[in-house]
Order: structure tokens, then C-alpha cells, then sequence
């Protein structure tokens, strides 16, 4: 799944079944620009290049696709983002790496 920023800091999903890759795609990738098209769904990580984004708002996010089905996948993948240490330590967010598009 990809969450995708346009140059106007709308923030949006595409790919929100597929549950084996999880990034960011924007046209502005610096942090900065991530974090305040993001709001409070948000925060910085450790890395450069990444950045933490809440649970829910990838939930609210993925819209229609949500259904048992999605929820079932998106919690395998949580277990498996969490085993790499790719969650927040209160296990709220998903670390996202940022790709410019």
C-alpha cells in the first residue's frame, strides 16, 4: 500500500490491498512537507527518510477497501512491521519510507 502526497499536500492511498510494501509517494519527499500534509496522523522517525504514520490513519485512508478480509491482512502485516521494528514503541504507527515521485 502507498499513501501518496500531490503537490498540494492532498494525502491519499493507492494499492490499499496490498499488504507487502508500505511507503510513501511525494511529489515534495523532504519530512517537512510529509509531516504537515499529514497533520497530527504523523510524526518523524529516527531516519532521514521515513516517517511514522498512525494506524487509524492508514485505516481511514484505505476507505472502502476496509472489511474483515483487508483488517485481517493489515493485522498480519502489523505483527510482521512490528517483529522488524518498523512500529512506534506504543505499537500506534507504521514507519513509511518516503520515495519523490
Amino acid at each position: 500500500m502507498h499513501i501518496s502526497i500531490d503537490g498540494h499536500g492532498r494525502v491519499g492511498m493507492t494499492d490499499a490491498a496490498e499488504f507487502t510494501a508500505f511507503d510513501i509517494h511525494a511529489v515534495d519527499p523532504s519530512v517537512e512537507s510529509v509531516l504537515g500534509a499529514l497533520g497530527s496522523d504523523g510524526w518523524p522517525s529516527p531516519e532521514a527518510d521515513h516517517v511514522f504514520v498512525t494506524i487509524d490513519a492508514v485505516r481511514r485512508l484505505a476507505g472502502d477497501e476496509v472489511d474483515e478480509a483487508w483488517q485481517t491482512s493489515f493485522d498480519a502485516m502489523l505483527a510482521y512491521a512490528g517483529s522488524k521494528g518498523w512500529l512506534d514503541e506504543a505499537r500506534t504507527a507504521i514507519k513509511a519510507h518516503i520515495e519523490s515521485v
